[in-house]
């Protein structure tokens, strides 16, 4: 499955319409991000058959709100949907929290075309 298409079933029902890859456009305080990078796996004749994708899912909410029962949540839907367990690192700014969770995904289809 395409990772984009995969991470966006995974974490939009977390915070419906707030969760976007690369940049989020909208005024909530509360959402999700994500980016990752692709590494070809999986040669046969020099060509690729597989890509394994390093994520990184970045969730920013205001200073003050409790983050814990969301950072689960994304973890929890993260590994349902046959993403690894994530580590989270904490970045959290003056202006607001964020948190990062960095993760991988095999993609068994083809490594190049699909995201």
């Amino acid at each position: 499955m395409n990772t984009n298409i995969a991470l966006k079933e995974a974490l939009d029902p977390l915070l419906p319409g707030r969760a976007a890859p690369v940049e989020y456009t909208g005024k909530s305080p509360e959402y999700i991000v994500w980016n990752h990078s692709m590494i070809p796996e999986v040669f046969a004749e020099g060509i690729p058959h597989a890509a394994r994708y390093l994520v990184q899912v970045h969730y920013y909410l205001p200073n003050g709100k409790n983050p814990d029962p969301m950072k689960v949540r994304i973890c929890q839907a993260l590994m349902a949907a046959d993403f690894t367990c994530p580590s989270i690192q904490d970045a959290t700014e003056a202006e607001g929290q964020h948190y990062v969770f960095e993760c991988e995904y095999l993609n068994a289809g083809p490594a190049y075309g699909e995201d």
